[in-house]
């Protein structure tokens, strides 16, 4: 329980500092062009069911059609037991959207901890490493599972990677907003 907390209070201390340094930059004039931005969205299939990866998707296209800019070059990644690209760096909107719309959930029925996860997650930024400047990852999944007992140092090397890599990770968790009420 201890364990859970810390890992989410991390996660969301990493968002938040995230954000903070966004919101940091300065913004272009309204008369200047949109700046390119690199961006990779990235669906952990090991957490997302048949309906979370349906939000996931319906959410990134609404992303790709109304937020991304016409200079937004981005990638489209999936990791199940491997990482996946299945959409290089592109302005191509168009490709954008096939490419998120023919994920598939992952067939593997087996039980994934989190240090797995953290071992995808790490294993996409990484891999996001030798692009110049700053990357922006929208990272799809359905949380991170709590039947890990000691994940300290994935976490550790998972930061350290988004740090090294200059990625910023902003998490999207599928399932929405969960309440669990005190007992």
């Amino acid at each position: 329980m201890k364990l859970t907390r810390q890992l989410r209070n991390l996660i969301l201390a990493m968002a938040a500092i995230s954000l903070a340094l966004h919101a940091q930059q300065t913004q272009p004039p309204p008369t200047a062009p949109a700046q390119s931005r690199l961006l990779c969205l990235f669906f952990d299939l090991n957490t997302l069911n048949a309906a979370a990866l349906t939000t996931a998707q319906d959410t990134a296209v609404k992303f790709i059609e109304r937020q991304a800019n016409p200079a937004d070059r981005m990638t489209v990644m999936t990791y199940d037991s491997q990482l996946n690209v299945l959409q290089d760096f592109t302005g191509d909107r168009d490709s954008l959207l096939a490419a998120v719309r023919m994920i598939m959930p992952s067939g593997a029925t087996r039980t994934i901890d989190a240090n797995t996860q953290l071992q995808g997650l790490q294993s996409a930024i990484s891999s996001l490493a030798s692009l110049p400047d700053g990357k922006v990852m929208i990272y799809f999944s359905s949380g991170i599972p709590k039947n890990s007992v000691d994940n300290q140092a994935q976490v550790r090397a998972a930061t350290a990677a988004a740090v090294r890599a200059n990625v910023s990770v902003y998490p999207v968790d599928s399932r929405g907003l969960q309440v669990n009420p005190r007992q």
